[in-house]
Protein backbone atom coordinates (compact mmCIF):
# COMPACT_ATOMS: atom_id res chain seq x y z
CA UNK A 1 0.00 0.00 0.00
CA UNK A 2 1.08 3.52 -1.03
CA UNK A 3 1.91 5.58 2.08
CA UNK A 4 1.39 9.40 1.63
CA UNK A 5 4.16 11.90 3.34
CA UNK A 6 3.00 13.57 6.27
CA UNK A 7 4.22 16.72 8.24
CA UNK A 8 4.07 18.31 11.79
CA UNK A 9 6.25 21.52 12.45
CA UNK A 10 6.40 25.29 11.91
CA UNK A 11 8.01 26.04 8.62
CA UNK A 12 9.97 28.69 10.56
CA UNK A 13 12.20 26.14 11.88
CA UNK A 14 11.82 22.77 9.82
CA UNK A 15 12.87 22.74 6.49
CA UNK A 16 11.32 20.16 5.10
CA UNK A 17 8.29 22.27 6.08
CA UNK A 18 9.64 25.12 4.05
CA UNK A 19 10.21 23.10 1.37
CA UNK A 20 6.72 21.77 1.09
CA UNK A 21 4.50 24.68 2.01
CA UNK A 22 6.78 26.73 0.28
CA UNK A 23 5.74 29.67 3.45
CA UNK A 24 6.69 31.01 6.99
CA UNK A 25 3.95 29.37 9.59
CA UNK A 26 4.91 30.26 13.55
CA UNK A 27 3.21 27.47 15.02
CA UNK A 28 2.90 23.67 13.99
CA UNK A 29 0.81 22.17 11.78
CA UNK A 30 -0.22 19.13 10.07
CA UNK A 31 0.80 19.04 6.25
CA UNK A 32 0.25 16.03 3.76
CA UNK A 33 0.24 14.24 0.31
CA UNK A 34 -2.96 12.56 -1.09
CA UNK A 35 -3.76 11.74 -4.49
CA UNK A 36 -1.11 13.35 -5.55
CA UNK A 37 -2.21 17.05 -3.96
CA UNK A 38 -0.58 18.58 -1.41
CA UNK A 39 -2.86 19.72 1.62
CA UNK A 40 -2.74 21.36 4.74
CA UNK A 41 -4.81 20.65 8.11
CA UNK A 42 -4.77 24.74 9.64
CA UNK A 43 -6.53 26.67 11.80
CA UNK A 44 -8.66 29.65 10.91
CA UNK A 45 -5.75 32.08 11.92
CA UNK A 46 -3.41 30.99 8.66
CA UNK A 47 -5.89 29.73 6.34
CA UNK A 48 -6.72 32.40 4.29
CA UNK A 49 -3.49 33.50 4.03
CA UNK A 50 -1.91 29.82 3.71
CA UNK A 51 -4.78 29.62 0.76
CA UNK A 52 -3.48 32.51 -1.04
CA UNK A 53 0.39 32.41 -0.68
CA UNK A 54 1.42 28.62 0.42
CA UNK A 55 1.90 25.93 -2.25
CA UNK A 56 -1.25 24.00 -1.52
CA UNK A 57 -3.54 22.54 -3.49
CA UNK A 58 -5.94 22.07 -0.45
CA UNK A 59 -6.12 23.58 2.76
CA UNK A 60 -8.83 22.04 5.55
CA UNK A 61 -10.16 24.22 8.53
CA UNK A 62 -8.85 22.25 11.47
CA UNK A 63 -11.52 24.36 13.78
CA UNK A 64 -14.04 22.71 11.47
CA UNK A 65 -13.31 19.59 11.83
CA UNK A 66 -12.52 19.63 15.27
CA UNK A 67 -15.94 20.87 15.79
CA UNK A 68 -17.62 17.96 13.40
CA UNK A 69 -15.77 14.98 14.79
CA UNK A 70 -15.87 16.49 18.48
CA UNK A 71 -11.45 16.18 19.06
CA UNK A 72 -9.43 18.34 21.36
CA UNK A 73 -5.78 17.51 20.08
CA UNK A 74 -4.25 18.55 16.40
CA UNK A 75 -3.65 15.09 16.14
CA UNK A 76 -7.03 13.69 16.67
CA UNK A 77 -8.37 16.07 14.60
CA UNK A 78 -6.01 14.95 11.65
CA UNK A 79 -6.74 11.30 12.76
CA UNK A 80 -10.60 12.29 11.82
CA UNK A 81 -9.58 14.16 8.26
CA UNK A 82 -7.84 11.21 7.70
CA UNK A 83 -10.57 8.66 8.47
CA UNK A 84 -12.96 10.98 6.24
CA UNK A 85 -10.43 10.94 3.51
CA UNK A 86 -10.46 7.33 3.07
CA UNK A 87 -6.51 7.41 3.86
CA UNK A 88 -4.78 5.66 6.93
CA UNK A 89 -0.88 5.05 5.69
CA UNK A 90 1.75 7.61 5.95
CA UNK A 91 5.34 7.90 6.50
CA UNK A 92 7.73 10.87 8.39
CA UNK A 93 10.58 11.74 8.86
CA UNK A 94 13.17 10.62 11.88
CA UNK A 95 12.52 14.24 13.80
CA UNK A 96 8.61 13.99 13.65
CA UNK A 97 7.41 14.42 16.74
CA UNK A 98 7.01 11.65 19.30
CA UNK A 99 4.02 12.90 21.18
CA UNK A 100 2.08 13.62 17.41
CA UNK A 101 2.44 10.10 16.42
CA UNK A 102 1.54 8.19 19.67
CA UNK A 103 -1.75 9.99 19.45
CA UNK A 104 -1.92 9.53 15.43
CA UNK A 105 -1.43 5.49 15.97
CA UNK A 106 -3.72 5.34 18.86
CA UNK A 107 -6.19 6.89 16.29
CA UNK A 108 -6.04 4.26 13.88
CA UNK A 109 -3.16 5.94 11.76
CA UNK A 110 -0.71 3.64 10.14
CA UNK A 111 2.57 5.69 10.34
CA UNK A 112 6.29 4.31 9.20
CA UNK A 113 9.18 6.50 10.63
CA UNK A 114 11.91 6.62 7.89
CA UNK A 115 15.09 6.68 8.23
CA UNK A 116 16.00 8.16 5.38
CA UNK A 117 14.82 11.95 4.28
CA UNK A 118 11.31 12.85 3.48
CA UNK A 119 12.21 14.60 0.58
CA UNK A 120 15.01 13.22 -1.14
CA UNK A 121 14.62 15.87 -4.28
CA UNK A 122 15.63 18.55 -1.90
CA UNK A 123 18.98 17.25 -2.40
CA UNK A 124 19.33 18.56 -6.31
CA UNK A 125 18.54 21.83 -7.00
CA UNK A 126 16.33 23.94 -9.04
CA UNK A 127 17.33 26.84 -11.29
CA UNK A 128 15.43 29.03 -8.71
CA UNK A 129 17.20 27.19 -5.51
CA UNK A 130 20.98 27.62 -6.77
CA UNK A 131 19.65 31.44 -7.80
CA UNK A 132 18.75 31.75 -3.77
CA UNK A 133 21.23 30.63 -2.87
CA UNK A 134 23.95 32.54 -4.89
CA UNK A 135 22.42 35.33 -4.05
CA UNK A 136 22.83 34.56 -0.44
CA UNK A 137 26.74 34.07 -0.69
CA UNK A 138 26.54 37.96 -2.19
CA UNK A 139 25.23 38.75 1.09
CA UNK A 140 28.38 37.38 2.77
CA UNK A 141 30.49 38.64 0.22
CA UNK A 142 29.07 42.61 0.55
CA UNK A 143 29.77 40.98 4.58
CA UNK A 144 33.40 40.04 4.22
CA UNK A 145 33.99 43.58 2.38
CA UNK A 146 32.33 45.92 5.11
CA UNK A 147 35.12 43.42 7.41
CA UNK A 148 37.98 44.19 5.67
CA UNK A 149 37.27 48.14 5.47
CA UNK A 150 36.29 47.51 9.50
CA UNK A 151 40.28 45.98 9.55
CA UNK A 152 41.88 48.58 7.26
CA UNK A 153 40.54 51.11 9.61
CA UNK A 154 41.98 49.89 12.86
CA UNK A 155 44.84 50.70 14.15
CA UNK A 156 46.99 48.60 16.20
CA UNK A 157 47.61 49.37 19.56
CA UNK A 158 49.33 46.68 21.73
CA UNK A 159 47.70 43.54 22.17
CA UNK A 160 44.92 45.01 20.45
CA UNK A 161 43.16 46.92 17.53
CA UNK A 162 41.19 50.04 18.26
CA UNK A 163 38.20 50.88 15.61
CA UNK A 164 36.98 54.11 16.08
CA UNK A 165 38.20 55.08 19.50
CA UNK A 166 37.79 51.67 20.86
CA UNK A 167 39.11 48.09 21.18
CA UNK A 168 37.55 45.93 18.29
CA UNK A 169 35.69 42.81 19.62
CA UNK A 170 34.67 40.27 17.51
CA UNK A 171 30.89 40.96 18.90
CA UNK A 172 31.51 44.47 17.50
CA UNK A 173 32.41 43.37 14.51
CA UNK A 174 30.06 40.71 14.01
CA UNK A 175 27.51 43.20 15.21
CA UNK A 176 28.44 45.44 12.33
CA UNK A 177 28.13 42.57 9.80
CA UNK A 178 24.62 42.03 11.05
CA UNK A 179 23.49 44.93 9.93
CA UNK A 180 25.24 44.64 6.70
CA UNK A 181 23.14 41.62 6.13
CA UNK A 182 19.71 43.15 7.37
CA UNK A 183 20.15 45.97 4.51
CA UNK A 184 20.11 43.28 1.93
CA UNK A 185 16.95 41.40 3.66
CA UNK A 186 19.06 38.64 5.19
CA UNK A 187 20.00 37.77 8.52
CA UNK A 188 23.23 36.39 9.79
CA UNK A 189 23.42 34.26 13.09
CA UNK A 190 25.87 32.23 14.91
CA UNK A 191 28.24 33.88 12.69
CA UNK A 192 32.24 32.72 13.53
CA UNK A 193 35.01 35.36 14.07
CA UNK A 194 37.33 33.48 15.78
CA UNK A 195 40.96 34.94 16.03
CA UNK A 196 44.43 32.34 17.16
CA UNK A 197 43.47 29.86 19.48
CA UNK A 198 39.85 30.74 19.26
CA UNK A 199 39.77 29.42 15.98
CA UNK A 200 41.56 26.35 16.21
CA UNK A 201 38.07 25.55 17.73
CA UNK A 202 35.97 25.39 14.49
CA UNK A 203 32.03 26.51 15.45
CA UNK A 204 33.59 28.61 18.39
CA UNK A 205 32.21 31.73 17.78
CA UNK A 206 34.74 33.97 18.80
CA UNK A 207 34.72 36.83 21.52
CA UNK A 208 36.85 39.42 22.84
CA UNK A 209 39.42 41.44 21.32
CA UNK A 210 40.73 41.06 17.95
CA UNK A 211 44.49 40.27 18.49
CA UNK A 212 46.66 41.91 15.39
CA UNK A 213 49.20 39.91 13.67
CA UNK A 214 46.54 36.57 14.94
CA UNK A 215 45.06 34.21 12.03
CA UNK A 216 41.32 35.31 12.23
CA UNK A 217 38.40 32.74 10.89
CA UNK A 218 35.38 34.51 9.58
CA UNK A 219 32.46 31.77 8.47
CA UNK A 220 29.26 33.79 7.82
CA UNK A 221 26.18 31.38 6.43
CA UNK A 222 23.69 34.08 5.73
CA UNK A 223 19.78 33.31 5.57
CA UNK A 224 17.95 34.87 3.24
CA UNK A 225 14.05 36.79 5.05
CA UNK A 226 12.01 35.72 2.30
CA UNK A 227 12.61 32.29 0.58
CA UNK A 228 14.72 30.93 3.69
CA UNK A 229 17.51 29.48 1.71
CA UNK A 230 21.38 29.95 3.26
CA UNK A 231 24.76 31.21 1.58
CA UNK A 232 27.65 30.11 3.27
CA UNK A 233 31.11 31.25 2.86
CA UNK A 234 34.53 31.23 5.32
CA UNK A 235 37.11 33.55 5.13
CA UNK A 236 40.90 33.97 6.80
CA UNK A 237 42.55 37.18 7.57
CA UNK A 238 44.88 38.63 9.63
CA UNK A 239 45.75 42.22 10.43
CA UNK A 240 48.90 43.20 10.64
CA UNK A 241 52.06 41.16 9.30
CA UNK A 242 52.28 37.21 8.83
CA UNK A 243 55.12 35.40 9.92
CA UNK A 244 56.22 32.70 7.80
CA UNK A 245 54.28 29.55 9.81
CA UNK A 246 50.53 31.65 9.35
CA UNK A 247 52.18 32.32 5.39
CA UNK A 248 52.64 28.35 4.46
CA UNK A 249 49.27 27.17 6.73
CA UNK A 250 46.95 29.82 4.63
CA UNK A 251 49.31 29.17 1.50
CA UNK A 252 48.32 24.95 2.13
CA UNK A 253 45.08 25.54 2.89
CA UNK A 254 43.84 27.48 -0.02
CA UNK A 255 45.84 24.67 -2.30
CA UNK A 256 43.81 22.36 -0.75
CA UNK A 257 40.42 24.22 -1.34
CA UNK A 258 41.66 24.10 -5.33
CA UNK A 259 41.97 20.61 -5.51
CA UNK A 260 39.13 19.74 -4.01
CA UNK A 261 37.22 21.77 -6.26
CA UNK A 262 38.39 20.18 -9.18
CA UNK A 263 37.60 16.82 -7.93
CA UNK A 264 33.45 17.95 -7.67
CA UNK A 265 32.00 16.60 -10.42
CA UNK A 266 28.40 14.20 -11.03
CA UNK A 267 29.33 11.12 -10.29
CA UNK A 268 32.31 11.72 -7.81
CA UNK A 269 32.14 9.49 -4.72
CA UNK A 270 32.47 12.33 -1.92
CA UNK A 271 34.95 10.43 0.04
CA UNK A 272 37.46 10.72 -2.56
CA UNK A 273 37.49 14.20 -2.54
CA UNK A 274 37.72 14.48 1.01
CA UNK A 275 40.64 12.07 0.99
CA UNK A 276 42.26 14.13 -1.75
CA UNK A 277 42.37 17.00 0.85
CA UNK A 278 43.92 14.49 3.79
CA UNK A 279 46.22 13.57 1.77
CA UNK A 280 47.57 16.34 0.21
CA UNK A 281 47.65 18.19 3.60
CA UNK A 282 49.54 15.49 4.87
CA UNK A 283 52.19 15.52 2.11
CA UNK A 284 52.59 19.00 2.86
CA UNK A 285 53.48 17.67 6.95
CA UNK A 286 50.40 18.61 8.45
CA UNK A 287 49.10 16.00 10.01
CA UNK A 288 46.21 15.31 12.28
CA UNK A 289 46.81 14.17 15.63
CA UNK A 290 44.67 14.05 18.80
CA UNK A 291 46.98 15.48 21.89
CA UNK A 292 46.37 16.72 24.91
CA UNK A 293 42.63 16.47 25.27
CA UNK A 294 41.97 18.46 21.74
CA UNK A 295 42.43 17.60 18.08
CA UNK A 296 44.96 19.32 15.64
CA UNK A 297 44.97 19.21 12.12
CA UNK A 298 42.06 18.71 9.91
CA UNK A 299 39.38 17.03 11.49
CA UNK A 300 35.78 18.01 9.98
CA UNK A 301 34.62 16.65 6.78
CA UNK A 302 35.76 18.79 3.09
CA UNK A 303 32.01 20.37 3.46
CA UNK A 304 28.04 19.67 2.99
CA UNK A 305 24.75 20.82 1.65
CA UNK A 306 23.38 23.92 1.55
CA UNK A 307 19.23 25.03 0.86
CA UNK A 308 17.13 25.65 3.37
CA UNK A 309 19.45 24.26 6.12
CA UNK A 310 23.21 25.21 6.69
CA UNK A 311 23.69 21.71 6.82
CA UNK A 312 21.91 19.00 4.83
CA UNK A 313 22.77 16.84 1.83
CA UNK A 314 25.01 15.39 0.18
CA UNK A 315 28.68 15.34 2.59
CA UNK A 316 31.65 15.40 1.84
CA UNK A 317 33.33 13.37 4.39
CA UNK A 318 34.24 9.88 5.13
CA UNK A 319 30.90 8.65 3.23
CA UNK A 320 31.17 7.38 -0.39
CA UNK A 321 27.44 9.00 -1.10
CA UNK A 322 27.78 10.08 -5.17
CA UNK A 323 27.42 13.46 -5.94
CA UNK A 324 24.80 14.27 -8.22
CA UNK A 325 24.13 16.66 -10.63
CA UNK A 326 22.54 20.65 -10.03
CA UNK A 327 23.39 19.13 -5.67
CA UNK A 328 25.40 22.43 -4.13
CA UNK A 329 27.97 21.59 -1.71
CA UNK A 330 30.58 24.35 0.01
CA UNK A 331 34.32 22.85 0.00
CA UNK A 332 36.39 24.12 2.97
CA UNK A 333 39.44 22.36 3.67
CA UNK A 334 40.76 24.04 7.06
CA UNK A 335 43.87 23.60 9.17
CA UNK A 336 44.19 23.99 13.36
CA UNK A 337 47.01 24.71 14.99
CA UNK A 338 46.87 26.02 18.76
CA UNK A 339 49.59 28.48 19.29
CA UNK A 340 49.89 29.20 15.37
CA UNK A 341 46.10 29.72 14.97
CA UNK A 342 43.49 28.25 12.01
CA UNK A 343 42.53 29.09 8.75
CA UNK A 344 39.42 27.42 6.64
CA UNK A 345 38.62 28.61 3.30
CA UNK A 346 35.25 27.83 2.15
CA UNK A 347 32.93 28.27 -1.13
CA UNK A 348 29.23 26.77 -2.22
CA UNK A 349 29.51 25.13 -5.50
CA UNK A 350 27.14 23.82 -7.94
CA UNK A 351 28.14 20.13 -8.84
CA UNK A 352 27.64 20.04 -12.70
CA UNK A 353 28.03 16.83 -15.34
CA UNK A 354 32.38 18.07 -15.86
CA UNK A 355 33.38 19.94 -12.43
CA UNK A 356 31.85 22.34 -10.16
CA UNK A 357 31.05 26.32 -10.58
CA UNK A 358 31.21 28.40 -7.73
CA UNK A 359 27.80 30.09 -6.12
CA UNK A 360 30.63 32.15 -4.08
CA UNK A 361 32.19 34.63 -4.70
CA UNK A 362 35.22 37.15 -3.00
CA UNK A 363 38.75 37.41 -2.89
CA UNK A 364 41.31 35.28 -0.89
CA UNK A 365 43.27 38.43 0.16
CA UNK A 366 43.81 38.15 3.63
CA UNK A 367 46.74 40.12 4.80
CA UNK A 368 45.17 43.71 5.96
CA UNK A 369 48.07 46.02 6.73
Amino acid sequence: MKRESLLYASSDFSADMLYFAKAFVPDAFFAFTFKGKKCALVHPLEIGRLRAEADFDECFDASEISKKYFTRTDADTAAALFRYLGVSCFKVSADFPSLQLERLRAGGIDVEVLSEPLFASREVKTPDEIRNIKKANAVAAACYKALSEILAESKISGAKLMWRGKPLTSQIAKYELEKIALSMNAEIKRTILACADQACDPHCEGYGFIKPNSLIVVDIFPRLKDSGYYGDMTRTFLKGSPNSAQERLVKTVLAAQKIAIKGVKAGCVASSVHGGVCDFFESKGYFTEFKNGAWDGFFHGTGHGVGLDIHEAPRLGLADNILKENSVVTVEPGLYYRGLGGCRIEDCVLVCKDGAKKLSKYNYDWVIA
